[in-house]
């Protein structure tokens, strides 16, 4: 064969191995198509990735609302252990009226002597597990040993001591007074060394915030008498309510000034009277208007008279004055808390009682 025609079938032999070769490879799977960022002629660097950022158009987060004076009243006062309950007949003796204990009768929680006849049924405080025998929960929302005082009108403090759980008897009548105290269900403490005041309600608290911010307050008149307030302050008020003035009673006095009763003159068929906080100081009032009703105008059976009134308390705070007063009406009793808020007493929800002793 000659030189040539070996030359020529050589170079077609890697020719074929070359094809080969190429056909074989695989080629890299491609996606979708891409922008590909330009690359910077002099560094070679990405203009968007140094281009400055839009600005945001997205509103800033609001701040949160600033509390109320009601919710920040509400929190101190609950941080307290605060309730309410009355004295028996005897003033040996106080009660917290509870219905949705399991101890009421509503339960099936009351005893009986084996006879047929209800008997007074008080679990005993002392550990024995007796409270378990009259129907009492292991854990309850409330608890009796958190109360050790109880503060009575103008400010009165004294001593208590849990006795235990009493449960209902048949014959409760469903009124909230002394006649009734022992055949309602609820938690009874005693009092032994001084006197509760017979059928008055006292609210229920320990040693701490609210007893040592208490203001010192005096009954205004002699053996509960309530006089008349005087005619220049009686004037002043009802040159500045623009109203005029049917008659103003003193409540309590403080050291520096007073607490009133003010029932202002009728407009139409409006009515209206105050509490009213005077100390040379400042004055605040809490007012109560309603609509006339010649028997009941603001209470039940009252007439168009607001009530009896007394206080419970006034306390100083740094947010300003809290008071708790009764107030008294034929058909029952109610607690009423005020708060000072921007120059007024504003009455505080959730704090709170009512019991009804209407025979």
């Amino acid at each position: 064969m000659k030189k040539s025609k070996i030359v020529l079938i050589a170079l077609a032999v890697i020719i074929a191995l070359s094809g080969a070769s190429l056909s074989g490879c695989a080629k890299p799977a491609q996606g979708p198509a891409q922008d590909v960022p330009a690359q910077d002629a002099t560094t070679g660097s990405d203009p968007a990735a140094t281009a400055p950022p839009e600005p945001s158009t997205e509103a800033p987060p609001e701040a949160p609302p600033e509390p109320s004076a009601a919710d920040i009243w509400k929190q101190r006062v609950d941080s307290w252990p605060m309730t309410f309950g009355f004295a028996n007949n005897e003033g040996s003796e106080l009660i917290h009226v509870d219905y949705e204990d399991p101890g009421s009768a509503e339960t099936g929680a009351v005893t009986t002597d084996g006879s047929g006849a209800d008997t007074q049924a008080v679990a005993p405080a002392d550990g024995s597990g007796a409270d378990a025998q009259a129907g009492v929960p292991a854990d309850t929302a409330f608890d009796p040993d958190r109360f050790s005082l109880v503060v009575g009108a103008y400010g009165e403090v004294l001593p208590i001591a849990y006795v235990g759980l009493q449960a209902a008897s048949s014959g409760n009548t469903g009124r909230d007074n002394a006649a009734n105290f022992a055949n309602l269900p609820g938690y009874v403490y005693s009092q032994q060394d001084w006197k509760l005041t017979k059928d008055k309600t006292y609210l229920m608290t320990e040693m701490g915030p609210l007893v040592d911010a208490m203001i010192k307050l005096s009954p205004p008149g002699w053996k509960g008498n309530t006089p008349a307030l005087p005619k220049e302050t009686i004037d002043s008020i009802a040159q500045y309510k623009e109203r005029g003035v049917v008659w103003g009673k003193e409540l309590a006095a403080t050291a520096n000034g007073l607490i009133g009763l003010i029932l202002y003159e009728q407009q139409g068929s409006g009515m209206l009277f105050s509490i009213v906080y005077m100390d040379g100081e400042k004055t605040l009032f809490w007012d109560c208007p309603a609509e006339y009703n010649e028997g009941s105008t603001w209470r039940v059976d009252s007439g168009d008279e607001p009530g009896a009134f007394a206080p419970l308390f006034l306390a100083q705070f740094d947010e300003g004055l809290l008071m708790g007063l009764t107030w008294g009406a034929p058909e029952g009793e109610n607690i009423v808390i005020l708060y000072e808020d921007h120059g007024a007493f504003t009455q505080m929800d959730g704090i709170d009682y009512s019991r009804y002793w209407s025979p």
